[in-house]
């Protein structure tokens, strides 16, 4: 028995790579929906938990927390590759968004949203290994 962890995630015979590239496509696109419309108007608070940033940011956060997720769970089953090509895709899907948003009326780029893009994408990613790391260790496959 080794104490290594594991390289590849377990496949889940539930999940087929067509499930997994469809919720992709589905949190990929609710983002950019969401991304597109009209921003509310007062009924989003200002700061966020613990009032370190705006609620805005916490929100990108977690959207592209989601879309780097289910993007590297997509392209598992090796885990570097996985975890890379889910931190640059959500982060580059991201950045791609704010530029759409340049030029949708009464939105705007914004770097300091890509930033948190950015770091969400992380999160997500991150939230994705220990998943995957957890469910390649209880069913034993390395």
């Amino acid at each position: 028995m080794s104490s290594a962890p594991p390289r590849t995630v377990a496949r889940s015979t539930f999940l087929s790579p067509r499930l997994r590239w469809a919720a992709v496509l589905v949190v990929a696109g609710g983002v950019f929906a969401a991304s597109v419309v009209t921003p509310p108007g007062d009924g989003v608070p200002t700061l966020g938990p613990f009032g370190l940033v705006g609620a805005d940011k916490w929100l990108h956060a977690a959207a592209y927390a989601a879309v780097a997720g289910t993007l590297s769970h997509a392209l598992a089953p090796r885990f570097r590759r996985a975890a890379l090509g889910g931190f640059l895709g959500g982060s580059a899907y991201g950045f791609c968004v704010e530029l759409v948003q340049a030029f949708v009326p009464a939105r705007q780029f914004d770097l300091l949203d890509a930033a948190a893009n950015g770091v969400g994408a992380a999160l997500g990613v991150g939230l994705w290994l220990l998943f995957a790391f957890a469910l390649a260790s209880a069913v034993g496959r390395d």
